[in-house]
């Protein structure tokens, strides 16, 4: 890869966390999140995340999806609900991979740092670290190489998902918790694009911009054939515009694009004469406006149809009856307040690139702190300590998201239950009437 300059040396911790470690440690945050999440919602609240995924650790009896399989299989789906004290086997389970991920993560860069710095010229040694950390990752939080339900569960959702297909029928919560926790890892996933071709393809050149959109691209476009496929098997609208919605987020992309195009391939004439200029400042335009429309649309979108919260039902009913939240709840007025404002916030705060340190103000006595705080996130490139907290923060925006999401879930699915409750009692009585 290009060597960076000066300035982005003196913010740069690739020195001190290389980039596939900084991927693996991502990769651990988010499975810390999820042990915080499962923990959470098992010892505080009531919801029963095994039911909603339908996932049970006794042995309860599965309903088979693809034929005869084995009942501890996780891909069958529950029949009869999981009991509540099964969820501490999950959060047993997570732990588990936590501490072993842990581990292996600090040891191998403990060992990569030591041949970096020790034994600079085992350059096998060197290259092989990493790599075995990945596998051994991947192996031991995605491969089923143990009869546990939640490891075939985890193995066979991967499976499905990466195909693009979703199980809208009785897994459907189970599948969009990982499609969406992928979206929010796309720039993870592109860091290990970036780290196999620094590493292992061409180390003297910089990383291909194409390549870059494809893999971007990859957990979005799951996303949209998701859709597709959901529209298709109900014909419900809902499912349509959320296909819009994540093809809003193609758009930025493309734009990023054709802006790296336009610099690599600009001629000297177009430099001179400041057309490049007037191309790139015109894409960035674009670049603005089509983000502002993927941000506005997805956050409607978290509220109104993912969390069900009422904030925006008067702009799509005028005659309907203001309220922000929603009468079924289950946690405190403030755990949605809060939800709202943090999605808001880390949905537009690609805003503060508007703010970025440049020529004409470095030269100037204007800088304020957004101006520092805005270069510090999105002035420099993929190895800087900014990037990584842009990539934490989306991470952490989707861990409240699948809080208040798999509250939704279980707020309606508990309401369905009692509606049939009722509808049961009632049958109930009438019977008894007629007998009389």
């Amino acid at each position: 890869m290009d060597e960076p300059s000066n300035e982005t040396k003196a913010i740069l911790f690739n020195d001190l966390i290389p980039l596939p470690f900084r991927i693996l440690g991502l990769i651990q945050l988010g499975v810390t999140l999820w042990f915080v999440l499962n923990f959470v919602l098992s010892t505080v609240s009531s919801l029963n995340l095994l039911q909603l995924l339908n996932l049970s650790y006794n042995t309860h009896k599965y309903t088979s999806l693809d034929g005869p399989l084995p009942s501890s299989n996780g891909e069958y789906a529950t029949s009869i609900p999981a009991d509540r004290h099964e969820n501490s086997r999950l959060i047993i389970g997570i732990w588990s991979s936590l501490k072993a991920v842990t581990i292996v993560n600090v040891l191998s860069w403990v060992a990569f740092k030591t041949v970096q710095y020790y034994l600079n010229d085992w350059k096998i040694i060197y290259y092989s670290i990493p790599i075995a950390s990945f596998a051994y990752v991947f192996n031991r939080l995605f491969y089923a190489n143990s009869q546990s339900p939640g490891q075939v569960r985890v193995w066979t959702t991967m499976k499905r998902i990466l195909r693009g297909g979703i199980n809208s029928q009785s897994m459907r919560s189970n599948d969009i918790l990982i499609s969406d926790s992928l979206v929010s890892f796309a720039k993870v996933i592109n860091d290990f694009g970036l780290f196999v071709w620094n590493y292992y393809i061409d180390d003297t050149t910089a990383y291909n911009y194409k390549l870059e959109f494809a893999i971007l691209c990859i957990p979005t476009c799951i996303r949209i054939k998701q859709c597709w496929f959901e529209y298709r098997t109900t014909r419900q609208v809902q499912h349509l515009l959320n296909l819009v919605k994540y093809s809003t987020g193609i758009g930025p992309l493309v734009v990023n694009v054709l802006i790296k195009s336009t610099l690599m391939n600009a001629s000297d004439d177009a430099k001179q004469s400041g057309q490049l200029m007037i191309d790139l400042t015109s894409l960035n335009k674009w670049w603005y406006v089509l983000s502002a429309l993927n941000s506005t649309y997805s956050f409607i979108w978290d509220i109104k149809m993912d969390w069900h919260l009422q904030l925006f039902n008067k702009l799509f009913n005028p005659k309907s009856q203001f309220r922000i939240l929603r009468i079924h709840k289950a946690y405190p007025n403030i755990i949605y307040f809060s939800a709202m404002v943090i999605d808001f916030l880390l949905r537009f705060i690609w805003v503060l690139k508007l703010f970025i340190i440049n020529e004409q103000l470095a030269q100037s006595s204007e800088i304020k702190f957004i101006h520092v705080m805005s270069t510090f996130l999105f002035g420099y490139d993929a190895y800087s300590f900014g990037y990584v907290v842009i990539e934490t923060l989306e991470i952490f925006r989707r861990w409240i998201w699948c809080f208040i999401k798999l509250e939704s879930d279980w707020v309606k699915l508990r309401v369905h239950e009692q509606e049939q409750f009722g509808q049961r009692s009632g049958d109930v009585e009438l019977e008894d009437v007629a007998q009389q």
